[in-house]
């Protein structure tokens, strides 16, 4: 699918972003601080379609973060993807935040490796978090010969408000796109305790500042991409296997994930 054209959003957490896919050719950036959403996102679209050289109406889907995340945040991407997708006649593709969180941590710990820390000594407990460069060497799961660990979970966590936590259960395939293991879900962090015995990487910042989240499930943490968020770019590389396989939705079914219905239930 070298030839992909699409256009994401993912406006449901802070900073919002916006990119955009022609074939190779992509671009994504941060919506201009000191306005509303509402009122810098057209332009910000128009930015980066111009960006990778494809109108709108050359896209094949529009993707958006359908949550969980900010509430007026997600309506307003959920709307304009189910605007821009009536008015184009194309489909869309509903990604999960959680997912793109754990998918830019997978970006970070085993791409470009910026922005994280690793390491994780014991400070009280539970484990203590260190930037990168400041005298650990190397990532715990750490990819040989180039080679993607395919099989590696990723738990995204994202604040929810009340010490409470969004979170998410991901394996990274062998494509190094992250799949689902388990529906996300919301619960307090002092009961998260995440499936299995395996060791994870964990993902966002709910996990450096929450020390219950972290002393629930001390021991099996080998990476924190702290500085991982949801974002347009991870939603873009997750929205081409999503239309690869013909899961869209028609713009009308476009719907925001609160994840608020009912308190999950703690993992075990």
């Amino acid at each position: 699918m070298s030839g992909f054209r699409c256009l994401a959003l993912e406006t449901g957490v802070r900073p919002p972003s916006v990119a955009a896919c022609n074939g190779d050719r992509r671009f994504d950036t941060f919506l201009p601080s000191g306005r509303t959403v509402a009122a810098a996102l057209f332009g910000t679209i128009d930015e980066v379609l111009d960006e990778v050289g494809v109108s709108l109406e050359d896209l094949d889907c529009i993707a958006f973060g359908r949550g969980p995340g900010a509430f007026t945040g997600l309506r307003v991407a959920a709307g304009a993807a189910q605007g821009l997708g009536t008015g184009l006649g194309i489909g869309l593709c509903a990604v999960s935040s959680l997912a793109a969180l754990a998918q830019d941590a997978y970006d970070r710990v085993f791409g470009s490796g910026s922005s994280l820390e690793q390491g994780l000594p014991r400070e009280g407990g539970r484990p203590a978090l260190r930037e990168a460069g400041d005298g650990c060497e190397g990532h715990a799961l750490a990819p040989r010969d180039g080679v993607h660990l395919a099989g590696t979970r990723v738990a995204p966590a994202l604040p929810a408000g009340r010490d409470q936590v969004y979170l998410g259960w991901y394996r990274i395939g062998v494509s190094g796109l992250v799949t689902a293991e388990a529906d996300d879900w919301f619960a307090p962090a002092a009961r998260y305790v995440l499936p299995g015995t395996g060791r994870f990487i964990a993902a966002g910042k709910a996990w450096s500042e929450n020390a219950d989240l972290q002393a629930a499930n001390a021991g099996r943490i080998a990476e924190v991409a702290h500085s991982a968020a949801p974002c347009a770019r991870a939603v873009l590389s997750l929205a081409k296997q999503e239309y690869r396989e013909g899961r869209l939705l028609q713009p009308e079914d476009a719907r925001p994930v609160y994840l608020r219905g009912a308190l999950g239930d703690a993992r075990a």
